[in-house]
């Protein structure tokens, strides 16, 4: 197996007055040996050095492996990340002294923030919330052995095309969730008793879904259909997409509260995605109020600012999220909203002197339109193609 180390520059670009978002591969280079953070934050700064960018960046994101998140919390310190499962804690070799001096030289000029990637730990949430639930496994399992027979048994493959046209049941893969919610939703698109059928005349009554399992299925894309849109939503090439992760977040959480007068089975999944949601993005809950902050002072995980300046600058969402998803006193939503503005214009200061005028800045609504992201969507169409076969609640739908 070889190794590669991609590096993606995003920047705004002013053309006859005219600011457009560019972006730009400027590597993807073979990682020879191991793959350390010291090695990692090296290469980096190579690449830097060679677009001669290094004092241009302001922020940097990588998933939440434990090497990635070392090399580049050396890099831009700032971020307070916690440990992932999912990470192996001892892939960051301790250095030599001498290696030490060196990475510090090269980094001591840096005041950068590195982000953690929104798609990544989204990702995590949902492994977390299905670990608290035992009962949907074996709908899973046979879910991903029907993918497997219609790629493997021309029998069955015949009958299944015979009865349902020539469509399929895609794979699941492991490090894309999103895999599992897209074949779920091809299971739920089959009719119950005529897959069953097709299954039985084929010889694999055993992969054939009771009506327990079938119903399991069904409300699990309900719970999960607005993950995936909101993942989808955020990984973008074509437009902005930073100022989605609050409303995203926030939105989710509102969707898993009304979700839990509604499901049968998956109680425990609910709970399970939801704390972990509060806890992996803790930052942004503390920020809007919705969480008391840590006494130790430590950095949480998505608390820098730009996530909120973002969603309240995106005419594609205005104020609507707080309205919406925040649920605190309207008093503290006005002091939530206040304070955003107060960092923007902060921030509009550093090159621009205040007026009375500024200090009455006020936030331009969005057209009013029926949900949150639907301004959002009509940049992203293409993208939102597939809708719940049980009629799941969209995100945002119950705005």
């Amino acid at each position: 197996m070889r190794g590669f180390l991609g590096v993606t520059a995003h920047w705004i670009d002013l053309n006859n007055d005219n600011l457009q978002m560019r972006s730009q591969l400027l590597a993807c280079n073979r990682f020879k040996g191991s793959h350390t953070g010291e090695i990692i934050c090296e290469e980096f700064e190579q690449i830097c050095e060679q677009y001669q960018i290094k004092k241009k960046v302001d922020h940097i994101i990588c998933d939440n492996a434990a090497n990635m998140k070392k090399a580049f919390t050396t890099c831009f310190p700032g971020q307070g990340d916690e440990e992932d499962d999912l990470d192996d804690s001892d892939i960051w070799n301790d250095l030599t002294v001498e290696e030490q001096e060196r990475v510090e030289h090269s980094l001591s000029a840096k005041t950068q923030t590195r982000l953690q990637c929104f798609a990544h730990t989204l990702q995590l949430v949902i492994g977390d919330g299905l670990k608290e639930t035992k009962l949907i496994n074996a709908a899973l399992a046979k879910a991903s052995r029907l993918s497997s027979l219609l790629h493997t048994s021309t029998t069955v493959k015949e009958k299944f095309e015979k009865e349902f046209g020539q469509r399929g049941i895609p794979a699941s893969v492991t490090t894309r969730w999103n895999s599992t919610l897209r074949q779920l939703k091809s299971v739920l698109n089959c009719d119950h008793l005529r897959l069953s059928t097709v299954l039985e005349d084929g010889g694999h009554k055993e992969t054939v879904f009771t009506a327990r399992e079938w119903n399991q299925i069904g409300e699990l894309v309900d719970v999960l259909q607005p993950f995936g849109e909101a993942t989808d939503l955020t990984q973008g090439e074509k437009s902005v997409t930073i100022s989605a992760v609050v409303p995203s977040i926030l939105s989710l959480n509102h969707h898993l509260e009304n979700q839990k007068e509604k499901v049968r089975y998956l109680g425990g999944l609910i709970r399970g995605l939801q704390g972990s949601l509060q806890r992996r993005f803790r930052g942004i809950f503390v920020n809007v109020r919705m969480a008391d902050e840590e006494s130790d002072g430590a950095t949480l995980p998505f608390s820098d600012p730009i996530f909120l300046k973002a969603a309240l600058l995106d005419p594609s969402f205005g104020t609507m999220w707080l309205t919406h998803d925040v649920l605190v006193t309207e008093n503290i939503k006005e002091a939530v909203t206040m304070m955003i503005k107060n960092w923007i214009l902060k921030e509009v200061t550093k090159t621009t002197p205040t007026t009375d005028e500024q200090d009455q800045m006020t936030m331009a609504e969005p057209d009013s339109q029926p949900g949150l992201f639907s301004a959002y969507r009509k940049k992203t169409e293409e993208r939102l193609k597939f809708q719940s076969p049980n009629s799941a609640e969209p995100l945002f739908g119950h705005l």
